[in-house]
């Protein structure tokens, strides 16, 4: 797994900072409309894409429900103080080829707003203690933890939901490893079938990125389904339908995790 470096701090570094542990992941990102950005000098204006931080966390037997009510009673308030968070949300397994208990998605608007969000999880929050301490906390529950960061992009992306407005679907996690050379050709395949899949109602909505951070992936694309029939549909769907097969010819591997929202761990 990448390790972190620079300035990209994200739950490994906190987890490691405040526990002493080692950090097995990248970081969590953010994601919201696309913005321009004036660069001063020479340099062009340029658009600030929302970047997403994907966290999963498998925690000790036993201690699932004690990390979440640290996310409910303790991160979550500091969460919703946070500026330059865009959204937060948590999610539990429902299918995975990999076994996990949670999986948290934080969203910034650039690796920048991650940056200015960092002074706010170091912090002390209402508990009196900081997101760096309690993802301290979490670290020395779990036995392990995954992280990876997304950067989205608009052209191929639906409008994020409200988190009042996730309701009781499924969302899945896609990743996607495409052939070598074939990033252009890939991310234009998925822009002629997105028209045909909403044609085919195969979901309510999708969103695509590109991984910044991860553990050989090179996309993102990420569903909101009603149901897991839904998935066996559009899964058959791409096998069978010529109007879907346009980026299909590209992919060299690809995992999907379906999971479902939790009730009330979920900001803006």
């Amino acid at each position: 797994m990448p390790a972190m470096t620079g300035r990209w701090i994200g739950v490994a570094t906190l987890i490691a900072g405040a526990a002493g542990l080692q950090g097995q992941g990248n970081a969590m990102t953010k994601r919201a409309p696309l913005q321009e950005r004036a660069v001063s000098g020479i340099h062009p204006v340029l658009p600030v894409n929302e970047v997403r931080q994907i966290v999963t966390f498998l925690f000790q037997p036993g201690r699932a429900a004690d990390a979440l009510r640290i996310y409910e009673e303790k991160i979550k308030p500091i969460y919703q103080g946070l500026d330059d968070l865009q959204r937060f949300r948590a999610y539990r397994e429902v299918e995975s080829p990999e076994p996990f208990d949670f999986l948290v998605v934080s969203t910034y608007l650039g690796m920048e707003g991650m940056d200015r969000a960092n002074a706010g999880l170091r912090t002390p929050g209402p508990s009196g203690e900081s997101a760096g301490q309690l993802y301290g906390v979490l670290g020395s529950m779990s036995q392990h933890h995954h992280d990876q960061f997304v950067e989205m992009i608009p052209a191929l992306s639906d409008e994020a939901a409200s988190g009042t407005a996730i309701g009781n679907g499924l969302t899945v996690f896609e990743y996607v490893r495409v052939t070598p050379g074939s990033h252009g050709a890939f991310e234009e395949g998925v822009g002629r079938v997105r028209g045909a899949e909403r044609r085919r109602q195969l979901y309510d909505r999708s969103e695509t990125g590109r991984m910044l951070l991860s553990d050989g992936w090179d996309y993102l694309r990420i569903y909101q389904i009603s149901s897991l029939g839904t998935w066996q549909a559009l899964s058959g769907a791409r096998r069978q339908a010529s109007d879907l097969h346009a980026p299909e010819e590209f992919v060299a591997a690809r995992k999907a995790l379906i999971v479902r929202a939790v009730p009330g761990l979920s900001v803006r």
